[in-house]
């Protein structure tokens, strides 16, 4: 015990409550007085709203005595310590109180000798208690930890495989006989492959109230247990009803999406006959967990999960793409949007629950667009578009919706592009590429940086360029370079080293020769041909 020794003092005679209090030093003790009463109707009060640890009491008070109170405070078994003082020795007194605990009986007039050692030994024994007290609640503690830890890891095996876990939890006293037991497998949105949002503190708050409330909510039913298996949550339920778990689940991903406006995605197993069988229930749960890349995020999932159409044949999907060039190139913006949804939704069939399955489909549809529209103009680098390659952009969707987004950015790319060539007008990339050149004409341009730009390898980039505008992208840049210094040389008195270095050269004989390979003369030979 830290704080310092509540102290209750009771006497119908004032003198006598002032001499106790003058009598020793209480807070050298570690003692402190909380409370005096003057009688036994005020003591009783007193003892609810001061919640002494020791009561010093005269034993004969109106009201109620001191054995009238320290017998309530034995029948209530609370931890408080009582001392009496009394103007005479009665036996009878003694005796009962003797009998219901008191520590001490001191005889009226009670001197400072005397009433410090009575006070002394009532504090050590206080201290004691409460130590001894504060070891048993951190054992039992331990022991409640202790027990959660060995279940959780019985409940692990059991769910790896390890049937004997069974019989485990069963001698534990942590199963019950019911038809049919199920598992469910509860994990948050965040760790479905996209990197988290939270530090490592958040994420452990996070864990530790979404743990909480599935403890709460799955405690509250009975027959239900939670454990954890890697970033996930796991929950082992044994149940009369089949739709006992649905109806269980729904309602927790209702608490988790209102208390902690946290989204996750649940998936419930196969019920399974015994609780010996968990580990096929468990599996089932995560094959549901899985399909939430096609049916979406932050839902209840059933095994088996939306069951899909009948197989269609890979030959289906080839005569879809097949059909696509020519929508693309009359720019039927309908047809397109219908061949999507059939292509989509036949990649989805043969995919079955496979998240890859489909993200190679789309990515080689892409493919085989991309090689058909090359000669239609659609050639930009679609690929690598948007800051890094397509194939990595397709397999980050999170979901089978977000893969769909992805792959009708392509296809509107594509169709901007070919719009563009069909009207004439300049393709954007080039227009980009052009307005930046003009802009930034006197820093060092690579073709690598702008190849880049537009998020093209710096290869297609140059084939892309030349392809596009009839001239190497290096030699147009020291086109748009030569005309600024045509300009500078004509119209100001600049020196010819100065009008490199404001074009992009840093060595004057390299402008010089560049210059002169541009306009057939020297930058100082065709100032003054051009004057005279």
């Amino acid at each position: 015990m830290n704080r310092p020794i509540r102290v209750l003092l009771a006497d119908d005679e004032p003198v006598i409550l002032r001499g106790l209090k003058k009598l020793i030093s209480w807070e050298s003790l570690g003692l402190n007085i909380v409370g005096e009463a003057c009688d036994g109707i005020e003591l009783k009060a007193m003892i609810d709203s001061c919640l002494p640890d020791l009561i010093i009491s005269d034993i004969s008070m109106p009201g109620y005595s001191g054995i009238d109170i320290i017998r309530e405070i034995h029948q209530a078994q609370r931890p408080i310590k009582v001392v009496f003082i009394s103007a005479y020795q009665e036996f009878a007194y003694a005796q009962q109180a003797v009998q219901y605990g008191a520590l001490d009986y001191l005889v009226k007039p009670v001197n400072t000798g005397q009433l410090e050692q009575v006070v002394i030994r009532a504090a050590t024994a206080i201290r004691q208690e409460s130590e001894e007290e504060r070891n048993k609640e951190m054992l039992k503690s331990y022991e409640r930890k202790n027990l959660s830890v060995t279940v959780e890891e019985q409940l692990e095996q059991l769910t790896d495989g390890n049937k004997a876990a069974a019989a485990t939890l069963a001698r534990m006293g942590n199963t019950a006989i019911t038809r049919y037991a199920s598992v469910c497998v509860i994990e948050t949105d965040e760790y479905s492959g996209q990197p988290s949002r939270w530090e490592e503190r958040e994420r452990k708050l996070v864990e530790f109230a979404l743990l909480n409330i599935i403890k709460e909510t799955v405690d509250g039913r009975g027959n239900g247990y939670v454990f954890r298996k890697g970033e996930r949550f796991g929950v082992l339920l044994q149940h009369e009803h089949l739709n006992e778990p649905q109806q269980l689940m729904e309602d927790l991903h209702h608490k988790i999406n209102s208390f902690l406006k946290l989204q996750v995605s649940i998936g419930i197993g196969e019920p399974a006959s015994g609780i010996e069988e968990a580990a096929d229930s468990y599996q089932s749960a995560l094959k549901a967990l899985k399909f939430r890349y096609f049916a979406g995020l932050n839902r209840v999932i059933s095994y088996p999960a939306e069951p899909l159409e009948a197989a269609v044949p890979l030959s289906a999907l080839a005569a879809i793409q097949s059909s696509f060039p020519e929508a693309l190139k009359s720019l039927d913006k309908e047809r397109v949007k219908a061949l999507t949804a059939e292509l989509l939704e036949t990649v989805r069939l043969l995919s079955g629950d496979s998240r890859n399955q489909a993200v190679s489909y789309v990515y080689n549809a892409v493919i085989q667009l991309e090689q058909d529209m090359a000669d239609f103009g659609a050639d930009a680098g679609l690929l690598n578009q948007g800051g890094k390659p397509l194939l990595e952009k397709l397999a980050d969707a999170p979901t089978f919706c977000a893969l769909r987004q992805e792959f009708e950015a392509v296809l509107s790319k594509m169709t901007d592009q070919l719009s563009c060539r069909s009207s004439g007008k300049e393709m954007p990339q080039l227009t980009q590429v052009k307005t930046y050149v003009e802009e930034h004409y006197a820093e060092n341009i690579t073709l690598e940086s702008i190849a880049a730009m537009v998020y093209m390898n710096p290869y297609y980039f140059s084939s892309f360029f030349k392809k596009h505008t009839g001239q190497n992208f290096k030699n147009y840049v020291t086109e748009v370079r030569m005309s600024h210094a045509q300009r500078l040389l004509l119209q100001s008195d600049l020196m010819v080293y100065e009008i490199a270095d404001r074009v992009g050269y840093n060595n004057a004989r390299h402008f010089s020769d560049m210059f002169k390979k541009q306009f057939g003369k020297l930058p100082q030979e065709y100032k003054q041909s051009v004057r005279n």
